[in-house]
């Protein structure tokens, strides 16, 4: 009997399919999988607690450090996607 796997199963499978698997490129592709990237890229959040419940979220400047290393991994992606598109062509002659 096969299980059917949660929509969350599925989008970690995805996220932690890479072969070098660091926080960094985690982040990444979960953001990439759940289409907030654009969202993400050069914006970070504080949280404000009061009584142990969220009652506001700040938006701040990302750090560069934080930001380059984003940027670093959408360029390795970039890449990845270039070498399988340039693979797909070579197959369709």
């Amino acid at each position: 009997m096969c299980m059917k796997s949660s929509k969350l199963d599925r989008i970690k499978q995805r996220v932690q399919s890479n072969d070098v698997s660091t926080i960094t490129t985690e982040f990444y592709f979960l953001a990439k999988e759940l289409g907030c990237l654009p969202d993400l890229l050069g914006r970070e959040y504080d949280l404000v607690y009061e009584d142990g419940k969220i009652v506001k979220v700040v938006q701040k400047p990302m750090a560069i450090s934080s930001f380059i290393s984003l940027m670093n991994e959408l360029q390795k992606d970039y890449r990845n996607q270039e070498k399988m598109a340039k693979k797909g062509k070579k197959g369709r002659r």
